[in-house]
């Protein structure tokens, strides 16, 4: 059986959920004066996802951390913000993955063979300068790495044999960390009803105004003030939210993101640093293929997002509102809730 403290360190893993299920612990249990701590530090969690975008590590207490962690996901999960479960994915990865680069190499190699089916081999071998002590198979290395832009990630890069890629220590931390998000991602995107004791319906509560009071920050405030994010159409707004949150964006979605911008009146420097600082995207690779589509190379063409129809033929219509039922385009969803807003702003300034 794991140890407290190793389940507390990875809350993720089966055998931890498992330790967790032998304290034979329900949710009224957890909801008692008895268990504020763990009330406490579940909400810490999230309100550290929320402001920090990282999960902190405490391990003075073993059996708090372990037990704030099914807790902080009912949370995320009652709130049922779709940007908001990625970035706490994405902060208990990161929590995670920093933790793991501590790790021995026999402790790294145990979960992910044991709990993500990794097939990789010790080595120890210096090659120019640098020190590989992993071979990960061909597949597993792309499943995880495909979404990297650092051209040190690129396969052509990478040194192979007999389909293994060989890894550094600190790189298969990082590519376990795409595993561990992808599994509490999954944790907490249920979005099933959840009838929580009154403490914990508090937290979540606070959790709500924290995450709505701090949501322009987060989100909006990587742009500049002359784009209106609150003027985004749904479809735009999750492609955006997912890429700030560290969500892996399709091809088309990258594209219907860059090519709404650019027409909405972002400079290409500033779309170039939005790409560049939330993701692993080359900054030289990611400047070419703005400029494609903003029209300053190639063809000449300057590109309009696809319409709706081709969004929704490609999956990337979501959550559609009233405004939806009546554009064709998401420029044309943009222009209108810029006017109302312009509106909106004018009859204050008369009052």
């Amino acid at each position: 059986m794991i140890s407290e403290r190793e389940a507390a360190k990875y809350p993720f893993l089966r055998e931890a959920v498992e330790l967790v299920d032998v304290l034979n612990l329900n949710i009224d249990d957890l909801a008692a004066p008895s268990h504020a701590k763990v009330l406490d530090r579940a909400e810490q969690r999230v309100s550290q996802a929320i402001m920090h975008g990282e999960a902190e590590a405490k391990l003075d207490d073993s059996l708090t951390e372990l037990l704030s962690f099914p807790l902080a996901n009912m949370f995320v999960t009652a709130l049922g913000e779709d940007f908001l479960e990625r970035r706490y994915a994405l902060s208990e990865a990161i929590r995670a993955g920093g933790l793991m680069k501590d790790e021995s190499e026999a402790h790294i190699a145990k979960i992910a063979r044991a709990e993500f089916g990794w097939s990789l081999r010790l080595i120890d071998e210096r090659v120019d300068g640098r020190l590989y002590k992993f071979e990960l198979s061909f597949g597993d290395y792309l499943r995880n790495a495909a979404a990297f832009r650092e051209p040190r990630w690129k396969l052509v890069n990478r040194l192979m044999r007999g389909g293994y890629v060989l890894v550094t220590k600190q790189e298969a931390a990082r590519l376990l960390q795409e595993e561990v998000q992808e599994r509490i991602n999954g944790l907490v995107s249920k979005h099933t009803r959840l009838n929580l004791p009154g403490s914990m319906r508090a937290k979540v509560s606070n959790l709500s105004k924290l995450f709505e009071d701090n949501r322009a920050h987060i989100v909006g405030g990587v742009l500049p003030t002359r784009v209106l994010t609150e003027a985004f159409p749904p479809c735009v707004r999750h492609v955006f939210e997912g890429l700030v949150a560290g969500r892996r964006a399709g091809h088309m979605e990258r594209f219907a993101l860059t090519s709404f911008l650019i027409n909405a009146g972002m400079a290409v420097d500033e779309i170039v640093k939005l790409f560049v600082s939330v993701t692993d995207f080359n900054e030289e690779f990611t400047r070419y293929q703005v400029e494609h589509i903003a029209g300053l190379r190639g063809s000449r063409t300057r590109y309009t997002p696809p319409t709706c129809s081709t969004l929704r033929t490609h999956g990337v219509c979501y959550n559609p509102d009233r405004t939806c039922e009546h554009v064709k385009h998401p420029l044309s969803y943009y222009r209108i809730k810029v006017r109302d807003q312009q509106l909106s702003e004018g009859v204050k300034q008369e009052k």
